[in-house]
């Protein structure tokens, strides 16, 4: 079994190399599975946290399942996948915006390398997250992105960031996982399969 994610048990995850994968999950599916692992072995990570919100800030509109009910199903879809950890992290500190969970993490465990793990379409709009150029500071992120995709965030706030480091990875390699890091993952197969299809196919 994988250490807790109580702080008191914080040294067990000292050089640990983490994927923070945050979201609603509303519902969790096999493209979040298939981002994950392509991270995990793109960044030579030792687990990838899944960090189920309590409410997602930017999808107030959409009803969502319980909490419960979301990390549950997390739960259920990651079973067989141990360095797959579903965390009710933010529910337990009473956490809302990805900057105030970042200050949480990096400040519980301090000696543990994190990376935020973002979807291609978080690249065009982090801009507008709350505190994003905090979030940057203490935080390295990850994109896994297809080639023509780059060139839509060419002009992106994110990318022309003077302070901001742009790293292209197209194999394996085990980064140095830095704040102020972008890590862009080159992948030419991407699972075209996202929470919203789910819904929409549901609920016809």
């Amino acid at each position: 079994m994988p250490p807790s994610f109580f702080p008191l048990d914080s040294q067990k995850w000292q050089g640990r190399r983490v994927g923070i994968l945050g979201g609603s999950f509303n519902p969790p599916h096999k493209g979040h599975i298939h981002i994950s692992l392509v991270a995990m072995h793109m960044l030579q990570l030792d687990y990838i946290w899944w960090v189920v919100t309590p409410q997602n800030p930017h999808k107030k509109d959409i009803k969502a399942e319980s909490f419960e009910t979301r990390y549950e199903a997390c739960s259920a879809i990651t079973q067989s996948h141990p360095r797959l950890i579903v965390s009710d992290f933010e529910q337990q500190l009473n956490l809302t915006y990805t900057a105030d969970t970042v200050n949480a993490l990096t400040h519980y465990y301090p000696k543990t390398k994190f990376v935020l793990l973002m979807g291609m379409d978080n690249a065009l709009t982090f801009h507008k997250w709350e505190r994003w150029r905090e979030i940057l500071r203490k935080m390295a992120t990850a994109h896994i992105a297809r080639p023509p995709f780059l060139n839509m965030v060419e002009s992106s706030p994110l990318k022309k960031l003077a302070a901001q480091r742009h790293v292209f990875l197209e194999r394996g390699s085990k980064a140095d996982l830095k704040p102020q890091t972008s890590y862009w993952i080159m992948q030419n197969h991407l699972m075209d399969i996202s929470s919203t299809k789910i819904r929409d196919k549901t609920n016809k």
